[in-house]
């Protein structure tokens, strides 16, 4: 009586084959998610000059002079946040992160935008902000992409 025990060479090879394609999905959708975890660390970083720059700007009706924030670059992946003298944010990754993805050195910008006809008594206040890029927009979390 002759046994056949284990798999055969076939059956190994399709199984290789479905394993080989599963992966060439994964490993892409799984760097692409990495690349947006690090894009949102940076949002969240600028979130809180954000916030200051839209109090200040409804308080006083202009923003205050251009800086670089040392003090917000302490994430993993932002490299600096800065502002100009009209408001708008410029937010850049490090370009050699711990994890190595399409967003290393990439570079957004918020823009304040002013609510259509609201005026305060300093002037127009600034209702959103929208986000611009050079870079691919995909990596940028779905309340930036306009």
């Amino acid at each position: 009586m002759n046994l056949q025990r284990g798999f055969t060479l076939i059956e190994l090879m399709i199984v290789v084959a479905i394993i080989g394609i599963l992966a060439a999905i994964a490993i892409p959708a799984y760097q692409d998610y990495i690349a947006r975890a690090q894009v949102s660390e940076s949002v969240a970083r600028a979130a809180s000059l954000r916030t200051s720059l839209t109090q200040f700007f409804n308080a006083q009706g202009n923003f205050p002079a251009a800086t670089v924030y040392d003090d917000l670059t302490g994430g993993r992946y932002t490299a600096s946040v800065s502002h100009d003298a009209a408001g708008i944010m410029t937010v850049t990754l490090r370009p050699g992160a711990p994890v190595a993805t399409p967003v290393q050195g990439y570079v957004f910008t918020l823009t304040p935008q002013s609510a259509p006809g609201v005026t305060t008594v300093a002037g127009t206040i600034i209702a959103r902000w929208s986000c611009n890029t050079a870079g691919n927009i995909k990596y940028l979390p779905s309340g930036c992409q306009n």
